[in-house]
């Protein structure tokens, strides 16, 4: 195996509680070769002066805004020297062989994009080894046999790669993103797998996600997270499917999207009532972009729909967990 440079790429915004714990997990592993590029998103906690003070030795970009996780870690992708780039979450923390571990299983099982298994504060897998997944509509969920995407939480992929896939949609803040990169890689013909040896601890999202996961417990979001969430899925369909399959696909979607507000409606949600028509409206208003990106992604896919589709949950992910977990709480 090569000793490549591997670029770890770590942004953060008002993560200085998280940063010692990853950043001495980065610098504790086995694998040697790594630069570490710490990208802010204008901060009001004082975390770039913390890290420049305690570690010199990471390369730290400023932005003079917050632009969200995609637009950062493009910014840290474009002034990564590596030839493999590890993307990390700031809430993080790893065993020492976890970059190791998954650039054997990169190497080893001729992976173009690998995560390793996600652990909450108490060790524990909250997936119980099944896989992040999609559903036809773009809804996130899990499957325990097929995996659709690998969270930008924990990503690692070649540069040339992310390069070939355009790396992620800057019209992202957030949430989507990595379903929408790894739904890219699949129509361009790309290998996706989870390293089962590889572990690395999420202190933030793996410990939610558990509670989201555990029955008799009521799932808890926000309503910005829930807008940019059906907003950026919405698109993620316009991009990546076929015309054909657009024509099928659009209609269902419509449909679950009007059902769902009338729950909300007739529960008196007023205000997650109008997120599916304010979600409609973002893409009318960016549907010249969605339209130009859409056109460079059918023009480099290499596989069909029905590929794509058989590595998806076959039914619908939001049903599913209305009928699991009951009907989100919001705040």
């Amino acid at each position: 195996m090569k000793n490549n440079l591997i670029s770890v790429i770590i942004v953060s915004w008002n993560g200085k509680r998280w940063i010692k714990k990853c950043l001495d997990s980065i610098h504790k592993q086995s694998y040697r070769n790594i630069e570490v590029i710490f990208v802010d998103n204008n901060s009001t906690d004082d975390s770039v002066e913390y890290v420049k003070s305690k570690y010199p030795d990471v390369k730290t970009i400023i932005n003079n805004e917050n632009y969200g996780f995609g637009v950062a870690n493009n910014i840290g992708i474009e002034r990564s020297k590596g030839d493999i780039l590890f993307l990390l979450n700031n809430d993080t923390a790893m065993p020492r062989d976890t970059i190791q571990k998954l650039l054997e299983c990169k190497t080893d099982l001729g992976l173009n994009i690998v995560g390793p298994r996600l652990l909450n504060t108490e060790g524990v897998d909250p997936l119980g080894g099944r896989f992040m997944q999609s559903d036809p509509l773009g809804s996130p969920g899990v499957d325990p046999v097929r995996l659709f995407y690998i969270e930008g939480c924990a990503l690692m992929i070649d540069k040339m790669d992310i390069t070939k896939l355009k790396r992620f949609d800057e019209k992202y803040f957030m949430y989507a993103e990595d379903i929408d990169l790894c739904w890219r890689a699949h129509l361009y013909g790309m290998k996706l797998g989870i390293c089962e040896d590889a572990k690395v601890i999420h202190y933030g999202g793996g410990s939610s996600l558990k509670t989201q996961l555990r029955k008799g417990f009521r799932h808890t979001s926000s309503f910005s997270r829930r807008l940019w969430v059906e907003s950026y899925t919405l698109r993620n369909i316009l991009k990546n499917y076929s015309r054909l399959t657009l024509v099928l696909v659009i209609p269902i979607y419509l449909a679950l999207a009007l059902l769902e507000s009338s729950i909300y409606l007739l529960t008196g949600n007023t205000r997650l009532f109008s997120v599916a028509f304010r979600a409609i409206a973002w893409n009318l208003v960016n549907i010249g972009d969605t339209i130009k990106k859409r056109q460079i992604v059918q023009s480099n896919r290499v596989t069909s729909d029905a590929y794509v589709l058989s590595k998806m949950y076959v039914g619908s992910n939001k049903i599913k967990a209305f009928l699991q977990y009951g009907i989100p709480q919001f705040k």
